[in-house]
């Protein structure tokens, strides 16, 4: 198959793959490194840029939807073209801003912009589409390259923080968006639903979605997790160096984290196989809980034991998510579904760090953001639990 514009169908998933880690590493990661250093530099409280935050993730949940329609409709261009034309260039705007109110509404509106058209809901759609032989290795194989997002990005936007200021290091981030964007815009109309199994009443096709139980547990877990990654993504630098590790030392354990999540995405074609997506994903947020709880000892080596738990368990979720859900979707609308799914995620996780910031502003400690997370994820996990069948079967 062809994947548009002459790339051959090898190449579609290393293209996704790149729009994944510019998409992710422009805001969601990077805007972490970059908290400290504004507050530095301007005085901004942290409850602020955690709500700068928060509103990012609900333009990117609201938009979610349009972008899982536009996959739908007119391939990876659709998305693609929107992120390049209003994600990077608002981003990078905002790096020149001294109002907190224009730096607020720049980089929110170009960080939801690049989260509702480039992140996992959309990607991983567009590889399953690109290897209808094998959906969930192309899944799998798109996020093992996305987990060298935060391992490459969160030290490298580190080092130039540091050496060059926030405000480099913000345009740096921008600038691989607007490539990312781009590139996976080359693509063109590859990765559509076909017309024929398309759903013409969007709104039915969601609440028929709704309808089914499993997807209400799913959807329960997958907001209660996404409050604890948004906050630990957004947090985990500050929360390290507010324990007394260096900038640099905290991005790059940081990255590490990010480097681990291989660990979570190694062999899983072959996990699935033998236990299903169901029992995978309760492992995968009870472990990363208990990584998540070593942030409170605020040493070094309980930081890399962190790194290790919390990204082999962040890193499984990812792809076992979009895999997970993939199972209970229906393919034609499977874009405009997990749209749905990205924007439930989305505002749901805009919550973590709007409230962990308040929760760091009000008591002046991180203690109580890391439990409040980790307990979080628990609650994920227990609706990962097989469930007793019911008699019509409508309980599984």
């Amino acid at each position: 198959m062809d994947t548009g514009a002459g790339h051959p169908s090898k190449l579609g998933v290393w293209i996704l793959g790149l729009v994944t880690i510019t998409a992710y590493g422009s805001w969601f990661y990077g805007f972490g490194v970059l908290i400290g250093p504004i507050q530095e530099d301007l005085g901004w409280s942290t409850s602020t840029l955690g709500a700068t935050f928060a509103a990012a993730q609900v333009i990117a949940g609201l938009g979610a939807f349009v972008a899982g329609r536009l996959l739908d409709r007119f391939g990876a261009i659709g998305p693609f073209a929107v992120q390049a034309l209003l994600g990077g260039g608002p981003l990078l705007a905002a790096t020149w801003a001294d109002s907190v109110m224009v730096f607020a509404v720049l980089y929110a509106v170009g960080g939801g912009v690049m989260g509702a058209t480039g992140f996992y809901h959309v990607t991983t759609v567009a590889a399953g589409r690109l290897h209808p032989e094998a959906p969930a290795k192309a899944i799998a194989k798109l996020t093992l390259i996305g987990a060298f997002c935060s391992p490459i990005l969160l030290p490298l936007t580190a080092f130039v923080v540091e050496t060059q200021g926030w405000r480099i290091g913000a345009r740096m981030l921008a600038v691989m968006a607007l490539v990312g964007a781009v590139t996976g815009s080359t693509l063109k109309r590859q990765a559509a639903a076909e017309a024929q199994t398309r759903s013409d009443k969007p709104v039915a096709a969601m609440l028929a979605a709704l309808r089914s139980p499993a997807v209400r547990r799913m959807f329960f877990a997958y907001v209660v997790g996404g409050v604890a990654f948004a906050t630990i993504a957004v947090y985990q630098v500050p929360i390290m160096t507010h324990a007394g590790l260096s900038l640099g030392l905290a991005g790059t354990l940081a990255g590490f984290r990010g480097l681990c999540q291989v660990l979570g995405r190694v062999g899983l074609t072959g996990a699935l196989s033998r236990w299903g997506s169901a029992p995978l994903l309760l492992a995968a947020y009870a472990v990363s809980a208990g990584g998540v709880l070593l942030l409170l000892i605020g040493e070094v080596a309980a930081a890399l034991v962190f790194a290790v738990l919390a990204g082999a368990g962040f890193g499984a979720v990812s792809p076992l998510q979009a895999i997970h859900s993939r199972d209970r979707f229906a393919a034609g609308d499977l874009g405009l579904l997990m749209g749905m799914q990205g924007a439930v995620v989305g505002l749901a996780g805009g919550l973590g760090p709007l409230l962990g910031g308040a929760l760091r502003d009000a008591t002046g400690s991180w203690t109580w953001v890391v439990i409040a997370a980790a307990v979080s994820l628990v609650l994920a996990a227990t609706q990962m639990r097989t469930p007793k069948p019911v008699p019509n079967g409508t309980g599984v």
